[in-house]
């Protein structure tokens, strides 16, 4: 398909007036692109005005996917500011996709999260980071605390000698929030909602640069073979040369995972992690290694959601964590598969728009809960 017709049914789509010829032409176009990402990712040339407020809005472009039956099309129609595209598996037939005017209103509305964090010092003194100016924030054994101009935490290597015990601080992110820190080793680390750090002010004396984490965070590490970097969590020891990767292990999920983007990494001192591999680790503690899309791990950590096959439960999870709502699911709720991608960054009702679309599933929002049933 030319870039001019795929441009005009595009527009089309997200007008709502798209005829059943487009859709199948669109997803034909899915079907043929799809082991061609890297094409679909640098469509520069495309000019429609729809297309260009989806890279600017997102920095990213649909991504197809065939799955069963999907609703690639129909999601731009409500998501695509979001620059979202939402399928379900389904056992069956590919099914018709819902008229738009059959989505359920939601009246009340809830924000998404912002870029905050709580940082408590090892004497106990809090700083709410929403509150305070970009600056020198404190001085420590070792670092000196600044807030950088871009909003993030950094901790900068001072020559003050070196603490007999070392003095640990703690970066906590609550439901709705997420942050970025810079430690004094320049190791940077993104948090992820309902996640805390805690790592010393300075690692100068330290033969291992030792953190522990709760929650979800991505790591970017420098190489300092003489001092590895390690990661404890409740679940595992993860051992870092130099490396980026991503660590989940949020309580109310049945797993801890680890997923490793370059480098290498060595879990429980028993499993090296090549790029593109995970590992997880259940209650009992058994640990499994499997091989994974990266790009969705981190797709929170670029201000996206990307699902892979989760069920609703999986997927509110997550919702309910970004966007601080109790999750309240009424009567049998259809577990199928959910893939696709939506914005982290847009109201919630953007986002369940979207997986409503699929008439499947449907929502009401009273206050700060979100009711499921089944549509």
């Amino acid at each position: 398909m030319d870039k001019e017709r795929l441009a005009d049914i595009i527009d089309r789509i997200t007008s709502n007036t798209a005829t059943d010829e487009d859709l199948a032409a669109y997803n034909a176009w899915c079907d043929a692109m799809q082991e061609q990402e890297p094409e679909i990712n640098n469509l520069a040339g495309l000019e429609s005005r729809t297309w260009k407020k989806i890279r600017q809005q997102t920095g990213l472009a649909p991504k197809p996917k065939v799955v069963g039956w999907r609703i690639a099309a129909a999601a731009l129609l409500t998501g695509v500011i979001a620059g979202s595209v939402l399928l379900f598996r389904h056992s069956g037939d590919k099914q018709a996709l819902p008229a738009a005017s059959t989505v359920a209103a939601m009246p009340h509305d809830i924000p998404s999260g912002k870029n905050t964090a709580t940082l408590t010092l090892a004497n106990g003194k809090k700083i709410l980071l929403a509150d305070v100016q970009q600056g020198k924030l404190a001085a420590q054994t070792g670092s000196e605390i600044s807030k950088t101009a871009d909003g993030t935490l950094e901790y900068r290597p001072v020559s003050a000698g070196t603490a007999a015990t070392p003095q640990y601080n703690t970066l906590s992110t609550a439901r709705g929030e997420q942050y970025q820190i810079t430690l004094p080793d320049g190791t940077r680390v993104w948090l992820n909602a309902s996640t805390t750090l805690t790592f010393p002010t300075s690692f100068a004396g330290m033969n291992t640069r030792q953190v522990e984490v709760n929650g979800e965070a991505y790591f970017e590490v420098p190489g300092d073979p003489a001092h590895p970097f390690v990661v404890l969590t409740n679940r595992q020891r993860i051992k870092v040369l130099g490396t980026h990767f991503n660590v989940n292990n949020y309580p109310d999920e049945p797993f801890a995972k680890t997923t490793l983007l370059e480098g290498a990494i060595k879990i429980n001192d028993q499993k090296v992690l090549q790029p593109g591999q995970q590992a997880i680790s259940s209650a009992n503690g058994a640990l499994n290694i499997t091989k994974v899309s990266t790009e969705g791990i981190v797709a929170w950590k670029n201000g996206y959601f990307e699902f892979n096959d989760e069920n609703i439960y999986e997927v509110m999870r997550k919702i309910a964590r970004w966007y601080d709502v109790e999750v309240i699911y009424e009567g049998n709720i259809p577990t199928n598969g959910m893939e696709g991608t939506i914005s982290r960054f847009e109201n919630v009702s953007k986002v369940l728009h979207t997986i409503q679309q699929a008439g499947l599933l449907k929502f009401r929002i009273e206050q700060k809960k979100i009711y499921v049933s089944q549509y």
